[in-house]
């Protein structure tokens, strides 16, 4: 479908920033900033009305991908039908390159012109199905839940570390009743996540392939099944891994100018450190891998960059079985595919 009008909207937890080309008027800029609520909504669809021969089947949405607060625009526009292009901000930051100033009414309008340049390529959005949101946000419970037990921890490594050992005892002691309350809700927790996942054949399916893989376990395979929208959002393990930062890139230029490969810093890190820890797994348990690490090691190779070479490998993993639904199973050194 002919996208005639491109919309690029800037989303925060109070206001939205949206900004209006036209394709056949490009150097024809509009903006509006409505607040991020159901009024506001109304307001941005009322407005893009008063254009002419304006028509939503005809519109592309674009906007990044900034979890909790893009939810009451994606209800909104998918309420009315709207084409949404929920794009990672990382995609568009390296797309247009070093960009001088920002604000809000800047930042929608360089989402407008990402969408403008590259709508051959959009691919549009769709709502994760209701089972994969009660994952997430019992996901990001259990998050919280973690972050809080860790920094309760905090003051009594602190006294550890400069010999009050009286002190540390002391405050673990007396928070040893909220330790307990808040290991006991992440297990309930993690109970209810298993048991969502359980319920629903297809999330059962993926789950049981994605930790078939050496080195995934628990909570990475469930952020897999969220950050991929149960592999939905990505066609590959090579864009997946530009996603997640891990994939490596030549720095080349002519003849004469050749840096090391490195990685892009622009990346989900949540799922990076989680394929960091995974290869760390994965090194230690799987033989292949572990024969790998070591004959790198051996001729020189740097660790890190070895380690980042067996997170690729792990996500390579990961999207062949699922890709194939067959789970990953070692044997030995020769590790091989068999029917789940």
């Amino acid at each position: 479908m002919e996208n005639k009008f491109i919309v690029g909207i800037d989303v925060s937890k109070l206001v939205l920033d949206a900004v209006l080309i036209i394709t056949d008027e490009r150097d024809n800029i509009h903006h509006i900033q409505v607040s991020n609520e159901t009024k506001g909504l109304s307001e941005l669809l009322k407005w893009l009305k008063k254009f002419k021969d304006f028509d939503l089947n005809s519109t592309l949405f674009c906007m990044e991908h900034t979890g909790l607060y893009n939810y009451p625009l994606l209800t909104f526009l998918s309420h009315h039908e709207c084409r949404i292009w929920l794009e990672n901000p990382v995609q568009i930051k390296k797309s247009l390159g070093i960009q001088r100033g920002k604000n809000d009414k800047i930042d929608a309008k360089r989402i407008a012109l990402y969408a403008l340049k590259n709508m051959d390529e959009s691919k549009l959005w769709t709502p994760a199905r209701e089972e994969v949101n009660k994952i997430k946000h019992l996901t990001a419970l259990r998050e919280r839940l973690v972050e809080s037990k860790k920094r309760l921890m905090v003051p009594v490594e602190e006294f550890k570390q400069c010999g009050d050992k009286a002190m540390a005892r002391m405050l673990e002691k007396s928070m040893s009743h909220a330790m307990k309350g808040i290991d006991k809700d992440i297990e309930q927790t993690e109970k209810k996540i298993k048991e969502v996942i359980d319920s629903d054949d297809h999330l059962k399916k993926l789950f049981k392939l994605v930790s078939s893989v050496v080195g995934v376990g628990f909570v990475s395979a469930i952020n897999l099944l969220i950050y991929t929208n149960e592999f939905t959002l990505f066609d590959d393990s090579k864009s997946f891994a530009c996603y997640c930062g891990i994939a490596p890139f030549e720095h080349r230029s002519g003849s004469s100018v050749r840096g090391r490969t490195k990685v892009s810093h622009m990346a989900n890190k949540k799922m990076k450190t989680l394929l960091h820890m995974g290869s760390l797994t994965a090194v230690k348990y799987d033989a292949e891998l572990k024969q790998y690490y070591e004959r790198k090691i051996e001729e020189g190779k740097n660790k890190m960059s070895v380690l980042n070479a067996i997170r690729n490998k792990l996500v390579h993993r990961i999207f062949a079985v699922v890709k194939r639904g067959l789970v990953y199973v070692k044997k030995n050194i020769e590790n091989e595919l068999v029917l789940s």
